[in-house]
């Protein structure tokens, strides 16, 4: 049987603010979205974080290495 995970997590609201206007996309509704990436740590908890989540880079900003914008983190909940 499939057991279930919970992940719960936080977005600083401040760093939100901060993300530059062409991450941000215009839905057809006038709702705007922003692409976001998570990524579990593999050892431990980094900051009480199981993961972390970053606004998503494109190809180009990964090649040039640009900085990643983080946003948040969260936990894993095993079994919920």
């Amino acid at each position: 049987m499939k057991t279930s995970r919970l992940r719960r997590f936080s977005i600083c609201l401040n760093d939100l603010e901060a993300i530059p206007v062409e991450k941000i996309t215009v839905a057809g509704n006038g709702k705007k979205y922003v692409s976001i990436s998570t990524w579990d740590y593999q050892d431990g908890h980094t900051n009480d974080h199981d993961f972390s989540i970053s606004v998503t880079r494109s190809p180009q900003e990964i090649k040039d290495k640009s900085a990643i914008q983080y946003i948040g983190g969260g936990l894993i909940i095993e079994n919920y």
